[in-house]
């Protein structure tokens, strides 16, 4: 293998440039036709045997005229929206890469959606899609997995698409950006620059994508703090100090109700680092109002650019591209073989070389451009920048993963005496040995250690 071609650039470019490349081709063919062909009689002198001249008939096919393209109509893609468009957070990212499909895909489909449909009314507004004309429909919020998957069964001829779920049929998929390891750079930032070492989020519901981001998040806080330990500037009694609080929103968009967690977060447990998984900006914006006076208290950008709410108290981000999903998934449509299939991209994946698809950053990222470089980021320590880059690296080649026990079992057993990865009652959750797998993932409801609360039940 040649130096300069990934791991991942190898294996994928080789299985998915035989896939993928049929697919797009295909797709392409959607929309055109081979020229013409018809049969002609033409007169042609031609040479016989002897120096003797003679004309004959010959019959033969030739291509006139120029490519026709039929006039098929575009497919309808309708998406369905738990939030405003305007959120700056899940469903702007989300009507992002719906523009993004009109944008490459605009001569063969033509999209609509529906926006702030609350995911007891999915089934009517799935409805209401079909009559429109709709053959395929993404559902874009985990409560909508069950009307999906009825309306899957009830209208066999569309094809669904449920953002974040785990229920499938024939006609219906599931797909997800995961955003865990982004989390765990994220939280290693938090862990380099905390001064109070109280942590803080706001989040929404206590399902397993929000608790499996809130503990990504803390285990990446726990590995900047465990590079101070060495470094000298913290020591094993500071760690033992650690708190993470979290504020529970029980809604998706609710920016008030946000603004007021978050506040909470810094006034009553003096967190100086704030995330959060909900579809709105406020957190970051009340971090800024406390950079405004004086205190330092951090935040991110979620799912989508917000570092304009507050430009002083950013430091990076959990950021998507779904345009890149709905791509490719769309493609397969178009290519007259859709498939019900579980994609669960992590960092790299639909960017670097997945199934032959293309280069760049991928689906799941923590850093844009117009940020300016990052190597140069005007908050974060020389060494969380290297570290930062070393572990995406990392986890884009698959090489590591934040769960992996085997990495975790010295710094817990100094802290809590456990081997592996312990949850907040000091239980060992994942023995040495261990790596968390997707279905553990996909499911976990417990904390881990440093999370003062427990996952709320019920």
């Amino acid at each position: 293998m040649s130096q300069g071609v990934s791991r991942r650039d190898f294996i994928k470019g080789l299985v998915g440039g035989l896939i993928v490349g049929g697919i797009v081709g295909a797709a392409g063919g959607y929309v055109a036709t081979p020229p013409r062909e018809k049969t002609v009689t033409i007169e042609k002198t031609v040479t016989i045997g002897t120096p003797k001249t003679q004309t004959i008939t010959v019959t033969k096919t030739v291509t006139t005229g120029a490519p026709v393209t039929p006039r098929r109509e575009k497919v309808k893609v309708g998406w369905i929206y738990v939030g405003p468009i305007g959120d700056y957070g899940w469903t702007y990212a989300h009507d992002v890469g719906r523009r993004y499909v009109e944008k490459v895909l605009g001569h063969a489909v033509e999209t609509m959606y529906i926006e702030a449909v609350p995911e007891a009314k999915a089934g009517p507004a799935i409805e209401s899609l079909i009559e429109k004309g709709c053959k395929v429909i993404f559902t874009t919020s985990f409560g909508y997995m069950d009307p999906t998957l009825e309306a899957a069964k009830k209208h066999p001829d569309i094809w669904f698409w449920h953002c974040s779920g785990y229920k499938r049929w024939k006609n219906m998929g599931t797909y997800f950006a995961e955003l865990y390891q982004p989390y765990y750079l994220c939280g290693i930032a938090a862990g380099a620059i905390s001064k109070t070492l109280k942590f803080g989020y706001v989040a929404a519901y206590p399902i397993p994508e929000v608790v499996r981001h809130i503990n990504s998040w803390v285990l990446g806080i726990w590995e900047g703090l465990w590079h101070r330990v060495r470094r000298g500037e913290l020591s094993w009694d500071d760690l033992k100090k650690v708190e993470v609080h979290v504020k529970w929103l029980y809604s998706w968009y609710d920016p008030p109700k946000a603004t007021d967690a978050a506040r909470t977060l810094v006034e009553q447990f003096d967190a100086d680092v704030l995330a959060f998984t909900e579809d709105s900006p406020a957190v970051l914006q009340v971090a800024e109002e406390y950079q405004k006076k004086g205190r330092r208290v951090w935040s991110y950008s979620h799912y989508s650019d917000m570092k304009d709410f507050g430009p002083h108290a950013h430091l990076m981000g959990q950021l998507v591209d779904w345009g890149l999903m709905y791509e490719y998934i769309l493609a397969y449509y178009l290519a007259g073989v859709p498939r019900s299939m579980d994609l669960w991209w992590l960092m790299g994946d639909g960017g670097d070389v997945y199934e032959g698809w293309r280069k760049g950053r991928g689906a799941a990222f923590y850093w844009l451009d117009e940020w300016g470089k990052f190597e140069e980021h005007p908050v974060l320590p020389e060494w969380a920048i290297k570290l930062i880059r070393y572990r995406e690296k990392l986890m884009k080649e698959r090489f590591w993963d934040p769960w992996n026990a085997d990495f975790w079992t010295p710094f817990f057993e100094k802290l809590t005496g456990k081997k592996g990865i312990v949850d907040r009652e000091g239980k060992t959750r994942l023995e040495p040995g261990e790596v968390a797998d997707h279905d553990l993932l996909w499911t976990i409801d417990w904390f881990v250690w440093g999370l003062v609360e427990p996952v709320p039940k019920g």
